[in-house]
């Protein structure tokens, strides 16, 4: 899987982020809307971004896929979350779409061969994420995201997709 250190993913297409400092600065921009709001948009988008910068936040994705069984949650990801982000990725192009998590860098798993991240929930069960949120570009465009630790050495932030195809 490739690796990036750029903040592309805050400019144009999706990711899944679970570092709170590269969460923070969005948090403090009111960058962030709620997993509702974003799935309102199922009825029609508005005109423009919800925010002021090319970043939107959505909070509350971790919560769902940790209450719903596996699988339903993998087909909601696959059958609501997908389609918005297409939509999205072809309305607002200069706008990367953020699903922040508060979960350790543990609860992710990079699977060898199909080059996929499973989600680890809290109950141990998992959940094929990059699979659900993008289906058959994840194998293929999936990005590692990292930034530079403290100590000098990168530290895995979350997970990119250019573009859903």
């Amino acid at each position: 899987m490739e690796t990036i250190s750029n903040t592309v993913w805050q400019r144009k297409g999706s990711s899944v982020i679970f570092d709170s400092k590269s969460l923070g600065e969005f948090i403090a921009e009111g960058a962030v809307i709620s997993l509702r709001h974003l799935l309102s948009w199922s009825q029609g988008f508005p005109v423009d971004p919800p925010v002021t910068g090319h970043t939107i936040l959505v909070s509350g994705l971790e919560t769902i896929i940790e209450t719903m069984e596996p699988q339903v949650a993998e087909e909601f990801l696959a059958r609501t979350i997908r389609p918005l982000l297409k939509n999205l990725q072809s309305r607002w192009p200069a706008c990367g779409v953020v699903f922040g998590f508060s979960s350790h860098a543990n609860a992710f798993e990079e699977t060898v061969l199909n080059e996929e991240v499973l989600f680890r929930r809290r109950d141990r069960r998992t959940v094929r994420l990059s699979d659900g949120l993008w289906d058959g570009s994840a194998s293929l465009l999936l990005k590692r995201v990292n930034r530079q630790g403290e100590e000098g050495g990168d530290v895995i932030v979350g997970y990119y997709v250019d573009r859903i195809s």
